[in-house]
């Protein structure tokens, strides 16, 4: 923990200690409510972008893989930092404005059908939403929604990046969680993600052996040790990949060895960074993240190109999908900029871990 973490850590232990009377509570008042549909909460306990979203469309995947019709799947997210407030359907015709960019991005990722994907901060009346309106979903993934105590989640997953694994790390603000690291026992998986192409096996093992050993410390010490982790073998391994950046005005024309000047507005733009290190990236302007693109963050972006390309007559902008789709309603189209996604991949056993867990649910759910 850094000093300043350590300064902090009775405001962190505060805010842990809040969070998991509030759990108390909704378990022991019986205040946690089953929704209208089965679905499965892909969520985290710390803040930030741990890969969450990229997980989420590859599950989603693996439930095609495993016979579940596209349009049968159902997707809700809260919209974070949207500017409308209740239930929203994701159409053809929505923006980061109306449902949030992270919304967006699955809707543009997953080429999503119509009534499949929503908004909603209020998860419970979301899925009831869907329910009613879309006949045809069997199931809903959550974008998120862990710390959404009203609703009691059929199955949920926890995501946490490598590099920042949730068992060394306080509650806010001393450090970045949500929650204690013992609410982890209210999850049936955990999906380390962001890990290195390069683990090893026996590196995995031995992370999954620190992370076992490190929750069992937090479950004596959250007085949760009587309850059996239902996730202890319920561990798998995520590697995140770079796709290649593509013009989104014609799909056929690829960045080559063109200079770049990088546009990020993600939590964590050091991973599109390094997977461009092919590439000469002149300047990076990170904005922060889920950051709305207006006219004015347009002009600054023109400026800079227009000072770069002096040096650079090849310039070109490089942009994440997330940062596209609000982007998309203002770039000129004869100014070149180059898409790149996240793609997640799994590693070692945990693609048939997952299947068994998700085959699981759709059996017990007679979901089709």
């Amino acid at each position: 923990m850094t000093l300043i973490g350590i300064i902090l850590s009775p405001l962190g232990l505060i805010w842990g200690l809040i969070a998991q009377v509030k759990r108390w509570v909704y378990d022991f008042a019986k205040l946690r409510k089953p929704a209208a549909l089965p679905n499965l909460v892909v969520g985290n306990l710390s803040v930030g972008g741990s890969g969450k979203t990229p997980t989420l469309i590859w599950l989603h995947h693996q439930f095609v893989q495993l016979g579940i019709p596209a349009n049968h799947i159902g997707i809700l997210s809260r919209g974070y930092k949207r500017k409308t407030t209740g239930f929203l359907w994701a159409t053809t015709q929505s923006n980061a404005h109306d449902i949030g960019d992270e919304p967006l991005e699955i809707a543009t990722a997953l080429q999503s059908a119509d009534k499949t994907i929503a908004v909603c901060e209020n998860r419970l009346i979301g899925i009831d939403k869907m329910h009613q309106e879309s006949p045809d979903l069997a199931m809903v993934l959550l974008d998120d929604g862990f710390q959404h105590l009203r609703l009691k989640p059929t199955l949920s997953v926890i995501v946490c990046d490598y590099h920042k694994l949730f068992t060394r790390d306080w509650p806010m603000p001393a450090g970045k969680l949500r929650e204690f690291p013992w609410a982890a026992i209210h999850s049936n998986a955990i999906l380390v993600s962001n890990c290195p192409p390069s683990l090893s096996q026996q590196e995995a093992a031995q992370l999954k052996k620190s992370l076992l050993q490190s929750m069992k410390h937090w479950m004596v010490a959250g007085l949760n040790a009587r309850k059996s982790i239902a996730w202890e073998n319920h561990i798998g391994f995520l590697t995140t990949t770079t796709s290649s950046a593509v013009s989104p005005f014609d799909q056929s024309k690829t960045l080559q060895k063109e200079p770049i000047l990088l546009i990020t507005g993600i939590a964590n733009p050091h991973r599109v960074v390094n997977n461009l290190s092919a590439h000469e990236v002149v300047k990076h302007h990170a904005f922060p993240d889920h950051h709305h693109f207006n006219e004015d963050s347009l002009a600054k972006i023109q400026s800079e190109f227009n000072q770069l390309q002096a040096n650079h007559p090849n310039l070109a902008v490089v942009t994440t999908r997330k940062d596209w789709v609000k982007l998309q309603y203002l770039w000129p189209q004869n100014r070149p900029i180059f898409v790149v996604s996240s793609t997640v991949s799994p590693l070692f056993e945990t693609q048939p871990m997952i299947q068994t867990l998700l085959t699981q649910f759709i059996h017990e759910h007679h979901i089709a």
